[in-house]
């Protein structure tokens, strides 16, 4: 595709073409998407020093932006360097073929990255090019999620089967940590666990400590292993829920977290606990109560809420590797739309 650089002129966005890539995100996109409108979230997510997280393409002609590419460093170990893909966009008008992967292409060039993912991937439009021209490994998320067998009618979720949860007995000694100090000298980060993408310290204070949205809860696991949580409440049903976003340590861990899931649901009422990952971990999950949502399931378990749609919905991933594990809030997932 060497045409392409005749044509464009491929580089990370700067600083000040802030406004002209929201403008550009809210013109394409979508109108009310809070990247185009929300600055302040919009420089949290992808502002870097001088630098802005979004490869671009400008055309050399008029030097008008017709493609951008976003992403999401989680560390600045360059050995382990793992990035997760944003946005892919290009001007409507332009008909120029392949231009957004050669876009993801100068994306990988700049950041060079160890290992990719990419969460949301269309699967009509982008997951068949992303598996040409990538060889990625892709796939749809699976969905598991654990009842609260108190609750006779559910708000939130539809649930027309209910099912005996039959958890291990195992329990897992588990703290809660409220900031990121403490979180620190109880965790090692930096540390590269198998199949998991590496997650520096300072990515866990902006992503989660920082966030300028959404507050989120610390589980430290036979004090080792992090498990990230958000809760949600919906004050039109006065009812709330819990999801399991992201996680960090030995993955064989969370077959012995039934405790946790009780006490949890016992003291602050959950209709549900929910947790969305890229791999079948069954055996380890159903071991500590949850069950997984299959396509087949008659149970609505939501997963969208800004705004909120009451529906089971598929989003589909794509991998650089097929054996790596990881979660809802990876890539810019958890997040408001609006």
């Amino acid at each position: 595709m060497k045409l392409l650089d005749t044509q464009f002129k491929f580089r990370l966005g700067k600083k000040k073409e802030i406004p002209l890539i929201m403008k550009f995100i809210k013109n394409y996109w979508k109108k009310k998407h809070i990247l185009g409108l929300d600055r302040k979230f919009f420089e949290y997510e992808f502002s870097s020093k001088d630098k802005v997280n979004f490869t671009i393409a400008l055309n050399k002609k008029n030097n008008q932006l017709a493609s951008i590419q976003g992403f999401i460093p989680y560390s600045e170990n360059k050995k382990y360097l793992h990035i997760c893909g944003s946005i892919t966009l290009i001007k409507p008008d332009i008909k120029v073929p392949f231009l957004g992967i050669e876009t993801m292409k100068k994306m990988l060039k700049i950041t060079k990255p160890f290992s990719y993912c990419g969460i949301g991937t269309d699967p009509i439009t982008m997951k068949p090019l992303v598996e040409k021209f990538f060889n990625r490994h892709t796939g749809k998320m699976r969905h598991y999620y654990y009842l609260n067998e108190n609750i006779k009618k559910f708000k939130i979720a539809n649930i027309k089967n209910k099912f005996n949860q039959k958890p291990s007995k195992e329990k897992v000694l588990y703290e809660e940590i409220s900031n990121f100090k403490d979180l620190k000298n109880k965790i090692k980060f930096n540390k590269k666990f198998e199949n998991l993408p590496l997650k520096s310290s300072k990515y866990i204070q902006k992503r989660y400590f920082n966030h300028p949205k959404y507050k989120y809860k610390f589980f430290v696991i036979e004090k080792k292993n992090l498990l990230i949580a958000r809760e949600t409440c919906l004050k039109k049903y006065n009812r709330k829920i819990l999801s399991f976003v992201d996680y960090i340590g030995i993955v064989s861990k969370l077959s012995k977290i039934n405790n946790l899931l009780r006490n949890l649901i016992n003291d602050e009422n959950y209709e549900y606990i929910d947790l969305l990952c890229s791999k079948n971990i069954s055996n380890i999950l159903l071991k500590s109560g949850f069950k997984i949502k299959l396509s087949n399931d008659k149970n609505i378990i939501p997963i969208y809420f800004s705004p909120f749609i009451k529906k089971n919905v598929d989003i589909f991933y794509e991998t650089s590797d097929k054996k790596m594990l990881f979660f809802k809030a990876d890539a810019d997932q958890d997040r408001p739309n609006r």
